[in-house]
C-alpha cells in the first residue's frame, strides 16, 4: 500500500502543480480520473492537494476548493467524501509542521465543502464520534463557527477572498439547476429541462437534479404537495427514460435527501413524512422498487408507508 501511495502521490503532484498554474479544472479532473483511485487512498489524494494549497496563496486555495467540489461524484464517490476529510483532519499535526495555522485553514476547506454541498452539515456532528487530536478538533470547531455566521453560505462561498474568478463549481451548478427546476414548475416543459441539462453537460452531478427536485416539492405548501410532487416525479421519470439521468445518479440523489432529513427538518418541519410520501408515490407508479427504497431509507428509521406494502418485492422500473 505504501508503495502504491508513493507512486500515486508522485504522479499526482505534477498534475496539481500544473492545475494551480493554469486553472484548467476539467483537464486536471480528467487526468486524475485515469488513476482509478480507490476508497482507501482517496483521503491521501485530498490531503496532498490541500497540503500543497496551504503552502500557496489565497487564489490557489480557492482553486483547491473548486477542485474538491468538482472531484465530488467523479473522483470521490459521494459516500466516501466524509472518509476523505477524516483522513485530512488526522493529518493536520503533520501539515502544521510546514504550515503553522493549518488547522484554521483546513477548517475553512471543511466549511467550504459543506457550503458547496459536498458534505452534509450533519458531518460535523458525526465527527464527535471520531478520535481526533486537539488540532483536528480545532479545525472542526472553526468550520462550525464559520457555518453559524450571519449569511454564512454567502461568505463561505468566497472564503478565500477571490471573488473575480469565474465560478463554475458545485454551487454554481446547484444554482443553475435550481432555476431550471423552478422554471419547469411554471412551464411544465419537459423537453426544455432535457435541453438545459444537455447544455450544462454535467452527468456526474445529475444527482443534484434529483435532490433539488425532491426538496423543491417538499418546500411547497402542504396542501399543494401532492401536485408538485407529481410534477417532479413526472420530470424524473422523463429524464430516466430519456437516458439523461442514470440509475446511480437517481439513487445518489434520493440517498442524499434521506441523509439530510434531520437538517431539512429545520426549514421543513414535516420533511420526513413528506419524503416518505414522495417515495411512496414513486413506488406506486413503478418508478422505484421497494428494495431501492429500503436501501437508502430503511423501515428501521421509523418511516411510514402510505401505499400498500404488498408488492411482493417486485423490482420496479428505473431505480
Amino acid at each position: 500500500k505504501q508503495w502504491y501511495q508513493r507512486r500515486v502521490r508522485g504522479n499526482l503532484k505534477p498534475l496539481f502543480i500544473e492545475y494551480f498554474e493554469n486553472s484548467e479544472l476539467e483537464e486536471c479532473i480528467t487526468a486524475v480520473a485515469k488513476f482509478n483511485i480507490g476508497r482507501e487512498n482517496i483521503g491521501d489524494v485530498l490531503t496532498l492537494c490541500v497540503g500543497m494549497a496551504l503552502e500557496m496563496n489565497s487564489l490557489k486555495r480557492e482553486l483547491c476548493s473548486r477542485l474538491i467540489a468538482d472531484m465530488y461524484g467523479r473522483i470521490i464517490e459521494p459516500q466516501f467524501m466524509e472518509d476523505a476529510f477524516v483522513v485530512l483532519l488526522r493529518q493536520i499535526p503533520d501539515l502544521e509542521l510546514d504550515n503553522p495555522g493549518a488547522a484554521d485553514n483546513v477548517g475553512r476547506f471543511l466549511a467550504r465543502a459543506i457550503a458547496d454541498d459536498c458534505l452534509p452539515p450533519a458531518f460535523l456532528k458525526r465527527l464527535a464520534s471520531y478520535d481526533l487530536d486537539k488540532k483536528s478538533q480545532a479545525a472542526v470547531l472553526h468550520a462550525s463557527a464559520l457555518l453559524t455566521m450571519k449569511l454564512a453560505m454567502s461568505k463561505i462561498s468566497n472564503i478565500w477572498g477571490v471573488d473575480g474568478l469565474e465560478r463554475q463549481t458545485t454551487k454554481f451548478y446547484t444554482n443553475k439547476l435550481w432555476f431550471i427546476l423552478k422554471e419547469y414548475l411554471k412551464s411544465l416543459e419537459l423537453d426544455e429541462v432535457k435541453t438545459s441539462l444537455r447544455e450544462l453537460d454535467i452527468p456526474h452531478f445529475h444527482h443534484e437534479v434529483v435532490y433539488e427536485a425532491i426538496v423543491l416539492a417538499m418546500e411547497q405548501r402542504v396542501s399543494e404537495f401532492d401536485k408538485y410532487a407529481q410534477r417532479m416525479i413526472d420530470l424524473l421519470q422523463f429524464l430516466g427514460k430519456a437516458s439523461i439521468v442514470s440509475k446511480s445518479q437517481f439513487e445518489t440523489g434520493f440517498k442524499r435527501v434521506a441523509d439530510d432529513l434531520d437538517d431539512l427538518t429545520l426549514d421543513i418541519p414535516n420533511a420526513i413524512s413528506l419524503f416518505s410520501q414522495f417515495c411512496d408515490m414513486c413506488v406506486a407508479q413503478n418508478f422505484m422498487s421497494e428494495e431501492t427504497y429500503e436501501k437508502f431509507y430503511p423501515a428501521s428509521r421509523g418511516r411510514k408507508r402510505f401505499v400498500s406494502e404488498g408488492d411482493g418485492g417486485k423490482v420496479k422500473t428505473t431505480i
